[in-house]
């Protein structure tokens, strides 16, 4: 099969046209440079690509999608450069349309979602009947030796073709094709340097930080959280939880009630006790004719020194590499009993999993201050947002590089926008 190779910024699968065409040399800077670029392999002659490998090295990562002859995406590829010279497969998706008339990714489609990890855990759900039908959830049938490959050298593209089209083929002979003119409708000076005249793909970006030192401050105003409120989220408390004691500065956040609260952060801390404040933010709503005043816990805070935040990051567990993470994803704790904590890891083990770490009725604002004589340390148990799930803690850190806080974000604000 003779395979033409276009690079450009994008590809736009409803013109079948490449967004922003570059020169093969201008691709070739932007490999070595790490930046952005997009690799188009078509047999020649026809309009639709055998694959398009979307590929930003700054980022460890390359994507291959996969497309069938009525031009829709069959296959999606997403690998991690998390060695050198390595990749890693992280994630497979496929689509199967049972008519040439079905729709890309429509509903009925059936689909395969397989997430895979280094450590060799994963998971694979099967969809046969599409989102709308059952789905079957098994461990992946992907051998450890599939799940990596070497990374591949510029210009090296034939590999895409064999694994967009799962083997079926893979003598291919490649040959850079006719320069594509740039799109016509953009600014001059975009078309006279073959950039995309719309803005193209980016990598895949994880979950960040939103408004983390403006949820601790009073007055602070967020958009409504629904059409039925009446009035914006407000900042109307931070509450004070107490000194939390760390005697070896090795912070574990979980949910207090499980019996393994797991490793503590990659991050310590110098050892000592540190205010622990709660934020609460609220809302004005109607139900059924009466004005409700709604308040949500948003986020729980160890204030490790009093310089100002400059720059976050996610808190990491041994092992959790943020490079293998999807869009909008998270590494976090776990969530069972609608309630979290902070506890040094030399009291963890003493503290977590007793029926004593739910509070009662009596504790105030849903906070509980549990002690561990032999270490020396606390647990201080806070309500945890909307209730169960994942959340992420976020370390922050002043212009020196040092620590100033640490933040257990609810995500009760995570959509919210910042009102002036």
């Amino acid at each position: 099969m003779i395979i033409d190779v276009t690079y450009g910024e994008d590809w736009d699968a409803a013109s079948r046209t490449v967004l922003g065409p570059i020169s093969r040399e201008l691709a070739a800077n932007r490999d070595a440079a790490g930046e952005r670029y997009a690799v188009v392999l078509r047999e020649r002659g026809c309009p639709q690509p055998v694959a398009v490998l979307n590929i930003a090295w700054a980022h460890d990562y390359l994507g291959v999608w996969a497309y069938d002859d009525q031009g829709r995406r069959t296959r999606e590829l997403d690998l991690r450069r998390l060695e050198p010279g390595r990749l890693f497969l992280r994630h497979i998706a496929q689509w199967r349309y049972d008519t040439e008339e079905m729709a890309e990714f429509a509903e009925r489609a059936g689909r395969v979602l397989i997430d895979l990890y280094p450590d060799g855990r994963g998971r694979k759900v099967s969809e046969p009947k599409g989102a709308g039908g059952g789905s079957r959830h098994t461990l992946p049938d992907v051998p450890h030796e599939q799940r990596w490959a070497p990374a591949p050298a510029f210009g090296d593209w034939a590999w895409a073709v064999a694994m967009a089209t799962d083997g079926r083929v893979s003598d291919v002979s490649l040959r850079d094709a006719p320069e594509e003119s740039p799109r016509q409708d953009g600014p001059a000076e975009n078309r006279e340097h073959g950039l995309a005249t719309a803005p193209g793909w980016c990598p895949p970006s994880p979950l960040g930080p939103r408004y983390l030192n403006e949820m601790f401050t009073p007055g602070t105003r967020f958009s409504p959280p629904d059409d039925q409120a009446t009035g914006p989220y407000v900042v109307e408390r931070v509450i004070e939880a107490g000194s939390l004691r760390l005697p070896t500065g090795r912070i574990v956040a979980c949910d207090p009630g499980w019996l393994d609260p797991g490793e503590p952060f990659t991050v310590a801390v110098p050892p000592g006790s540190y205010r622990m404040q709660i934020a609460a933010a609220a809302y004005p709503t109607e139900h059924w004719g009466k004005s409700l005043h709604m308040e949500d816990f948003t986020g729980a805070r160890i204030l490790i020194s009093d310089k100002p935040t400059a720059t976050w990051e996610l808190a990491l567990r041994p092992g959790e590499d943020p490079r293998t993470l999807r869009e909008g994803e998270f590494y976090g704790f776990g969530v069972d009993t609608g309630t979290g904590c902070f506890v040094d890891a030399a009291a963890a083990g003493r503290l977590t999993g007793g029926e004593n770490t739910i509070p009662d009725d009596d504790s105030a604002d849903g906070i509980l201050v549990l002690d561990d004589p032999e270490s020396g340390g606390n647990l201080i148990v806070y309500p945890s947002g909307m209730g169960d799930g994942s959340y992420p803690v976020w370390i922050g850190r002043d212009d020196d590089g040092e620590v100033t806080c640490l933040v257990a974000d609810m995500l009760i604000l995570r959509n919210q926008e910042l009102l002036l």
